[in-house]
């Protein structure tokens, strides 16, 4: 058995692994964005972003098993369909999610009228080849393979997944999440002993603050704010960041008006298509119905003369584009204001650029607002012990450590081999014998 590693070797973004047996079976095929400034000592600049896709895949493939929507696992998926038509073995959770991103990927080309990987008939191939599989069923996929889905715990639909073939049972984490959040309650401890572990290691070098800490401070900062009488805006990713932040504003029993913005929204309203994935899904349902959805420009234009202390949940999470930037553009100059990223912001971005040098773009010009800008350290991955836990629960008799940075990987595979385990970890290209 082979592994070829077509993306997320010793990097995070473009995942994609092609698993070589009696079948040719893939997980998940995403997009890296790489922005860059074309000039970064300039005050006014164009802004260029570069989307990476995986390494292309030219031979027939027998499955398609994606592990969850994020654009970064889910977003070229559609590029395979171009020339044939595999099976696609997913959650329904994840291709509604997936075809959210999908649209919105073809949408943004056609705006900055550039080539996008995939074209509007790609994405309905691959949605006509879906087939959607239970968790905790294990299901025949092909003559010669088996595959089982367990929960992840790291979004709505997200899976660890379990392929029998050829006498070995192969385990692909994709993204997962073991410490509880106000979502959701972690992977599924019912996970089985498995020859080989293709383990995400984000964080294999180090631990995560306490989320309930994270979560105190965060609400500390907005209640400042309020308290000022200022306006709050929270930077979140569409999918599940946004959901969290409104069962947060719930939990802690927020008394301002709260509004949520941009691709949360539809995103939101497919997480309540599918109650089994939450925690208490109908506490989540509840906190929905004290947010205002902004469905429209009319609302938003309205919102963007609001005078009231208010929270606005919007994207984008990185400050790349999205109704964020109209309401930093409006609200940004006032320092009772404050403006929050709530998630990881990737070298190159605006939310990067913010954090280091106080400066962002918008429409093209630098911009340097004068609200306090602050940063949650919100995550949906699993910290380095809590890694080494999962290894050491399955017990592989390898560990194929990717979607990390070097630095990290290079940690987490020292960690486990005083353990006692054999690892490896492919560069992106390379292929490892299993």
């Amino acid at each position: 058995m082979k592994l070829k590693c077509l993306g997320a070797g010793n990097e995070v973004g473009r995942s994609g692994f092609l698993l070589y047996g009696s079948d040719k079976i893939l997980f998940d095929y995403g997009l890296k964005l790489n922005p860059k400034y074309l000039n970064e000592k300039s005050e006014k600049v164009d802004f260029e972003g570069n989307v990476e896709e995986p390494i292309k895949i030219t031979e027939y493939l027998d499955a398609v098993i994606l592990s969850h929507a994020h654009l970064d696992h889910s977003g070229d998926i559609p590029s395979l369909y171009k020339k044939y038509n595999p099976n696609l073995f997913l959650t329904q959770a994840t291709l509604d999610l997936s075809s959210l991103l999908w649209k919105d990927t073809l949408k943004i080309a056609k705006y900055e009228q550039k080539t996008p990987p995939f074209e509007k008939e790609d994405m309905y191939a691959a949605q006509d080849s879906a087939f959607f599989l239970k968790l905790n069923k294990p299901t025949e996929i092909t003559k010669n393979s088996k595959l089982t889905f367990y929960d992840a715990g790291h979004i709505t639909g997200s899976v660890i997944s379990v392929i029998e073939m050829d006498g070995k049972k192969v385990m692909y984490t994709g993204d997962f999440r073991a410490e509880e959040s106000s979502l959701f309650a972690g992977y599924d401890r019912n996970i089985p002993e498995v020859d080989y572990l293709i383990i995400e290691s984000t964080y294999g070098s180090e631990n995560h603050i306490p989320r309930k800490k994270i979560e105190e401070d965060l609400i500390k900062e907005i209640q400042d704010t309020l308290k000022k009488r200022g306006m709050v805006m929270l930077a979140s990713f569409a999918i599940e960041r946004s959901q969290e932040l409104i069962s947060l504003m719930h939990k802690y029993k927020i008394k301002a008006p709260i509004y949520v913005d941009g691709m949360g929204v539809k995103a939101t309203d497919i997480f309540l298509n599918y109650p089994e994935f939450f925690k208490d899904y109908k506490d989540f349902k509840k906190s929905t119905k004290e947010v205002n959805f902004i469905r429209n420009s009319k609302i938003r234009k309205s919102l963007l003369r609001e005078t009231k202390p208010s929270i606005i949940i919007t994207t984008a999470g990185m400050l790349e584009g999205g109704p964020i930037l109209l309401y930093l553009k409006e609200f940004g100059d006032d320092p009772k204001n404050k403006l929050i990223t709530t998630g990881y912001q990737v070298d190159g971005t605006n939310g990067s650029r913010l954090k280091e040098t106080g400066k962002l773009f918008i429409d093209g010009d630098l911009y340097q607002p004068r609200c306090e800008i602050k940063h949650a350290s919100f995550s949906g991955h699993p910290g380095r012990d809590e890694l080494i836990k999962f290894v050491k629960k399955v017990k592989p008799k390898k560990v194929v450590c990717v979607h990390g940075d070097p630095s990290s990987i290079v940690d987490f595979r020292k960690t486990l081999e005083k353990d006692g385990f054999e690892t490896i970890a492919p560069m992106t290209g390379e292929i490892i014998d299993l």
